[in-house]
């Protein structure tokens, strides 16, 4: 199915304003962390899958912007009761990421922020998913591929319906109608 990534239009425009004027430079493994259960074994299903990452900026000046990403994937057997503590499997990695910006363009708060939230993890997402696929078959779990990744709009929240005054609603109680 994919992982799925929200923002509003107002960020999308935003990251899209920094992504036009940046290009990646580089891209690092700080960390990695990866372990199965003990007594785990070979799943008897696919695993349910879940994710976590934590981006974040780690400065932007004389023409350069660096952020961290952190991401985390989790899964345990479909037929499992959830554990928000303990997975059966859990791979988590940090990744720099270092870009190189436009002459003349200074990426606002703004910018940088929507850039990180939703565009960041991206770029660290095949290495990720490649790491992820190599960890697990060397630990002896026959997983598939992570899914792919999606950015997608954020829906639009639910108009509430307006309050009405004790006097409205009054004047908008039932009539009784002959039928």
């Amino acid at each position: 199915m994919g992982f799925t990534i929200q923002q509003d239009q107002a960020k999308v425009k935003a990251a899209c304003r920094f992504q036009m004027n940046a290009e990646l430079t580089e891209l690092h493994l700080l960390d990695c962390s990866a372990a199965i259960t003990e007594t785990s074994g070979q799943p008897e299903s696919q695993l349910r899958l879940g994710l976590q990452f934590e981006p974040s900026i780690l400065g932007a000046e004389q023409g350069n912007a660096r952020f961290a990403v952190r991401i985390k994937v989790f899964g345990d057997p479909k037929d499992a009761e959830l554990q928000a503590d303990k997975h059966l499997l859990e791979v988590a990695c940090q990744f720099a990421l270092g870009y190189a910006l436009k002459p003349g363009y200074t990426p606002s708060e703004q910018d940088l922020d929507a850039f990180k939230e939703g565009n960041a993890i991206f770029h660290c997402w095949p290495f990720f998913r490649e790491l992820v696929q190599n960890l697990t078959m060397r630990m002896g779990l026959q997983i598939s591929p992570l899914p792919l990744l999606r950015l997608a709009p954020k829906a639009a929240p639910k108009k509430q319906p307006a309050e009405r005054s004790s006097r409205d609603q009054k004047d908008a109680a039932p009539h009784n109608h002959p039928g």
